[in-house]
């Protein structure tokens, strides 16, 4: 796999987090950087800016002289990670509420429909798209952190997780039916189940990868 120039360490960045959250990288496993340099077609300074942003981020462990490797991330964490981000998420689903127009409102409805009838490729992007128009709620600061706080949760998998689309109808419906009924509170309590059941979702989701089994 070859990157584009420019931005280096950003696409490095994504590309080894994405293999964290992911489960294909371990917890306790060290991160090989002779091989990420060979399979990006990159040099060792963007690996090394990479994984300092990784280790800020807590998902590596930097030790000097002995390298990086990926940190010991509890389900806990998951779990924790998923309800930050429904709080802010939350948050916004309560603008919406308040704030959505009739257009607005029913191109939000327009896009459940379409999820319902969906197959669980076309479902994952319509997921996405329902999200990102009640995103549209929040001032753009806010939506830049809940950007930041989704890409740092495990995410990719759900298309194969049993029930994923079932659970998220009803999530969805939920929220959906309180911004129709324009009650922030019950979007805000929606949106935050929702991504708390995501969280748990998310954590066995992991558990079934073996991310937390033979962790040295």
């Amino acid at each position: 796999m070859s990157i584009r120039r420019g931005g280096l360490a950003d696409e490095i960045v994504a590309h080894l987090r994405g293999q964290i959250l992911r489960g294909e990288m371990k917890p306790g496993q060290k991160i090989d950087q002779e091989q990420i340099a060979e399979d990006l077609d990159v040099s060792r300074s963007p690996i090394r800016e990479a994984l300092v942003v990784l280790g800020q981020e807590g998902l590596l462990d930097i030790t000097p002289r002995r390298g990086a490797f990926v940190a010991r991330i509890s389900r806990d964490d998951v779990i924790d990670h998923y309800e930050l981000f429904g709080l802010v998420a939350g948050r916004v689903a309560a603008m919406a509420a308040e704030n959505f127009d009739g257009a607005q409102r029913t191109k939000l409805a327009s896009i459940h429909a379409q999820f319902i009838a969906a197959s669980n490729e076309d479902g994952s992007k319509l997921n996405n798209e329902f999200h990102e128009l009640v995103n549209t709620a929040a001032p753009r600061r806010t939506r830049w952190l809940l950007r930041h706080l989704e890409r740092s949760i495990p995410a990719g998998f759900f298309e194969r997780t049993a029930g994923w689309k079932d659970d998220a109808v009803a999530g969805h419906q939920q929220i959906l039916d309180a911004i129709e009924a324009r009650d922030a509170v019950a979007a805000r309590v929606a949106m935050e189940t929702h991504l708390h059941e995501a969280g748990v979702a998310a954590a066995n989701a992991l558990e079934a990868t073996g991310f937390w089994e033979d962790a040295e």
